[in-house]
């Protein structure tokens, strides 16, 4: 399995379109192939925010890269002007998560 991280800090102004954004393209991205879970979560005094995908393998998360999906998150992040960061990491444990 793979785990990836995308983390953001939407400025106060932006929040509140950010949540409603991700409240519509969060459930769509559960049900990407290979998505095993999503998990987002955020500060509430900083708006810094995360999102957490667990992977069944890294083909299926280079193929989501490939998404129209991704793209349409892509081109929201862009123009808010939002500056996240995206990393990808083999879950290492448990030691069975990657037969």
């Amino acid at each position: 399995m793979v785990i990836s991280l995308t983390t953001s800090s939407p400025a106060p102004h932006q929040r509140e379109q950010v949540a409603a954004f991700l409240g519509e393209v969060l459930p769509r991205l559960e049900r990407e192939p290979g998505v095993v879970a999503v998990y987002h979560f955020s500060d509430p005094e900083t708006g810094e925010s995360t999102t957490l995908v667990v992977w069944r393998d890294d083909a299926s998360r280079a193929a989501y890269r490939e998404s129209a999906l991704i793209r349409e998150v892509m081109a929201f992040e862009e123009r808010l002007g939002l500056h996240g960061t995206r990393r990808a990491f083999p879950l290492s444990y448990p030691p069975d998560a990657n037969p």
